[in-house]
C-alpha cells in the first residue's frame, strides 16, 4: 500500500488532463471503414461546445429523435423524461455561451442503468413492477461526481431484470439489440448501456457487475468496459452486497479512464466505510507516450485460455503475442479450483439477492419473467452451511490471487467470454430462456474478478468472421492496480492494425446534432440518423 500511495503521490489524477489527451482525435469524425472509424469522444463533444460549433441542446434534441425512432425495435433508453433533459440541456448551452463551462463533462450526454438509483426516475430495476421513487441521499456518489462534472443525464438504461441473466433478455421492455448485428444479444445484465455506446447514442455509460454485468455487455458490444476494485468506485448495493461493482462502458480507453478518474475514491457516506481503507487513485504514466510493457509479466492460464470457441481462442493467443512485442513476459499460471470457485460465486451472489428480493419474491413472484423465477428458485435451494462454505472458498480464491500477484505476475490476460454474441431466438423475445450452458460460457473469465474483488478491464481484440461480431479481452490485475489496467489497454489501441470494426447500424449524433434545427424547422418526425 505504501508503493501505491508513493505513485498517486507522484501521478495525481488531472481529469482536464485526461480529458484533453485525445484533442489530436478531435478533426478526425467516425468514418466508414476499418482504419478511420473510430466512436466519437468526450472531449469531441466538450471541444465542439467550447468553439460553439454544436451546443448541448441540438445534442439533446437528436438524442430524443433517435430515442423515439428505434424504441419499438430496439429499446436501448426505457426511461426518459424529455423535458428534464431539455431543461439541463439548455442550462448547459448558457453555460458554454458564456465561456463557463462547469466541468469536463459539461453537456456531455450519458446513460445510467435503470438499476443505478438516480434522481428523478423511479428505480424499476428492469422489471414491470418495482417503482422506488429515489431520493438525494440514495443516489450513489459515483453518479453524482458525474453529474458534479456535468454530465447530461438523458435517461435510464434498459438490463436483464433484476440484473440476473447474462444475455440482456427482458420480456417487459424487450431486449436490447446488438448495433453489430441486431439479431443477436447484447449480452447482460447492462445490455442498454453497452448497446447505447456501440451505437454512438452517448460516449458513456454506466452500468453494474456483480458476475460480469458491466464487462459480458461491454465484450459483445465491442466497447470498453471497467470492473474496479471492489470499492474504489465506492457503492452501497443491497441487491448483492459483497459483489456488486458500479463502473464506466465507453467507446474509448481514454473516455473510460477519465470516467474511473471521475467516480474513484472513498466515499463520504459508505457502509462500514469499506472504501476507506483504499490508496489514492491513480493513473500512473497514463498520459505519456509511452508504448512499451517491458517488465510487467502478464500472466496466462493457458488451458483456461483454450476452453473457448476457436475464433476465440485464435484472437486472444494473437493478443498474447502482441503484449509480448510490446515487451511483456508472457508467464504460465495455473488458476487452481475454477469449478469450485464459480459455484461458490453462484451461490454467493443468488443468496445476496434471493434476501434482497424477499418481499417481492413473497408477494409478487408471479411477476417476475419466467428466467428470474427460474434463478431466484435455484437460489432458494441453497442452505446456510453451503453459503458459509462458499465463503471459505472465497477467502481460498483471494488469498491464492494476492499471492500470485505479489510473487509471480502483474496482470492476467484472458479472452472477456468463451463466444461471441448468443443469438436471440425467435420465441426468447415473448417467453424470455434460461440456457444455463450459454451462461456458463459468458461467464467462464468473469467470475474471479467478482469473488475476490480484483479489478478488470475488457477491450475489443478482434472480430468473428462470418458474423462481424466482437471478441474482446480480458485483463485483471492486483487490488487498487486500475492503472496497469489501462497501461495496458492503451497499449493495446494499436492491437487491431484496421482499428476498430464500425458497427452495420450505427448514430453520428453529433454530426446529426449539427443539423438538427433544420429538420426541426422543416417539421421532420424522423431523425433520418440511424445507418
Amino acid at each position: 500500500r505504501l508503493e501505491q500511495q508513493n505513485m498517486a503521490n507522484e501521478c495525481k489524477l488531472g481529469i482536464a488532463e485526461l480529458a484533453r489527451s485525445q484533442k489530436n482525435l478531435v478533426q478526425t469524425p467516425p468514418e466508414s471503414g476499418g482504419l478511420f472509424f473510430r466512436h466519437w469522444t468526450i472531449y469531441d463533444y466538450t471541444s465542439r461546445y467550447i468553439s460553439l460549433e454544436v451546443t448541448p441542446t441540438q445534442v439533446a434534441e437528436a438524442i430524443i429523435q433517435v430515442v423515439e425512432d428505434i424504441s419499438n425495435r430496439n429499446p436501448i433508453v426505457i426511461q426518459m423524461d424529455k423535458d428534464r433533459l431539455r431543461m439541463f440541456a439548455q442550462e448547459s448551452t448558457e453555460r458554454y455561451a458564456k465561456g463557463a463551462s462547469c466541468g469536463v463533462l459539461d453537456g456531455v450526454p450519458i446513460l445510467i442503468k435503470d438499476e443505478i438509483p438516480t434522481i428523478g426516475y423511479p428505480l424499476t430495476m428492469g422489471t414491470s413492477f418495482m417503482s422506488e421513487v429515489i431520493t438525494e441521499d440514495k443516489v450513489p456518489e459515483p453518479v453524482n461526481r458525474l453529474l458534479d462534472e456535468g454530465a447530461l443525464l438523458i435517461g435510464k438504461a434498459n438490463q436483464h431484470e433484476i440484473g440476473i441473466g447474462t444475455t440482456g433478455s427482458n420480456t417487459f421492455h424487450g431486449a436490447a439489440r446488438n448495433p453489430y448485428n441486431e439479431n443477436y444479444y447484447t449480452g447482460g445484465s447492462s445490455s442498454g448501456s453497452a448497446a447505447a455506446v456501440a451505437l454512438g447514442l452517448v460516449p458513456l455509460a454506466l452500468g453494474s457487475d456483480g458476475g460480469g454485468s458491466i464487462r459480458i455487455p461491454a465484450a459483445l458490444c465491442g466497447c470498453v468496459g471497467l470492473k474496479a476494485t471492489f470499492k474504489r468506485i465506492p457503492i452501497d448495493c443491497n441487491l448483492a452486497p459483497s459483489l456488486v461493482h458500479v463502473g464506466p462502458i465507453a467507446g474509448s480507453i481514454t473516455d473510460a479512464a477519465l470516467a474511473y478518474s471521475i467516480m474513484a475514491g472513498k466515499a463520504k457516506q459508505d457502509f462500514r466505510h469499506q472504501s476507506w481503507v483504499q490508496p489514492l487513485p491513480h493513473l500512473f504514466n497514463f498520459t505519456s507516450s509511452q508504448t512499451t510493457l517491458a517488465g510487467i509479466r502478464v500472466g496466462v492460464f493457458w488451458s483456461h485460455v483454450e476452453d473457448a470457441e476457436a475464433n476465440v481462442v485464435e484472437e486472444t493467443k494473437r493478443a498474447i503475442e502482441f503484449l509480448r512485442s510490446k515487451g511483456a513476459k508472457i508467464v504460465d499460471i495455473q488458476l487452481p479450483h475454477l469449478k469450485e470457485i464459480h459455484l461458490a460465486h453462484t451461490i454467493t451472489i443468488l443468496t445476496e439477492m434471493l434476501l434482497h428480493m424477499e418481499t417481492h419474491v413473497n408477494e409478487n413472484f408471479a411477476q417476475f419473467q419466467c428466467e428470474t423465477q427460474a434463478s431466484l428458485g435455484i437460489g432458494m435451494s441453497f442452505t446456510a452451511k453451503e453459503f458459509l462454505a462458499a465463503q471459505k472458498i472465497r477467502s481460498y480464491a483471494m488469498r491464492h490471487i494476492e499471492t500470485m500477484f505479489r510473487e509471480e505476475v502483474d496482470v492476467i490476460i484472458s479472452p472477456a467470454t468463451s463466444s461471441v454474441a448468443p443469438k436471440i431466438q425467435k420465441d426468447a423475445l415473448a417467453f424470455g430462456e434460461s440456457d444455463l450452458e450459454q451462461t456458463a460460457r459468458l461467464m467462464n473469465y468473469i467470475i474471479h474478478g467478482n469473488l475476490t474483488g480484483i479489478p478488470a478491464i475488457v477491450f475489443p481484440c478482434g472480430y468473428d468472421d462470418d458474423k462481424g461480431l466482437p471478441i474482446s479481452l480480458q485483463v485483471q490485475a492486483p487490488h487498487w492496480r486500475e492503472d496497469l489496467l489501462f497501461r495496458i489497454a492503451k497499449v493495446s489501441e494499436s492491437l487491431l492494425p484496421n482499428g476498430w470494426l464500425k458497427p452495420p447500424t450505427y448514430i453520428d449524433i453529433l454530426g446529426a446534432a449539427l443539423g438538427i434545427d433544420k429538420r426541426l424547422k422543416s417539421g421532420s418526425k424522423s431523425s433520418g440518423l440511424v445507418t
